[in-house]
């Protein structure tokens, strides 16, 4: 089974749990983001999140990144939203791009948190998905 992990690296440390957790069920080949891919992420990460401020260059490999995302959100069986920050439940701008990008291309959507948000939970229906 191929995994794409998605959510804010606002809350990292809750990301990588979830990551570690995925690699350890799927195996660290099957689940993307990669270690290296995290890695080259650190410059949009310090610019984004570290207060540093976006640039041209880091505008420039954002989208690099992003594309990876799609290329395997494309390929995945399953993509796992961490919706949250700090325990609350939390979507940024890059992870409802990867949202909506998952639910038009009608990918198995699993989230760390049992999504409340009114936009969120109407897409879940037009995938069939039961909400209690």
């Amino acid at each position: 089974m191929r995994v794409v992990v998605c959510g804010s690296y606002g809350d990292l440390n809750r990301f990588l749990q979830v990551l570690d957790h995925e690699r350890c069920v799927h195996g660290e080949s099957n689940v993307f983001p990669s270690d290296q891919h995290l890695k080259d992420s650190d410059t949009c990460i310090e610019a984004h999140h570290g207060g540093k401020g976006e640039t041209s260059e880091t505008i420039k490999l954002r989208s690099e990144l992003m594309d990876r995302y799609f290329e395997h959100i494309d390929g995945a069986d399953l993509v796992v939203f961490v919706n949250e920050k700090n325990g609350q439940e939390h979507y940024g701008v890059g992870t409802m791009i990867e949202l909506g990008y998952a639910f038009a291309r009608r990918k198995e959507v699993l989230f760390t948190k049992e999504p409340t948000n009114a936009n969120i939970t109407s897409l879940l229906l037009l995938t069939g998905r039961r909400l209690e």
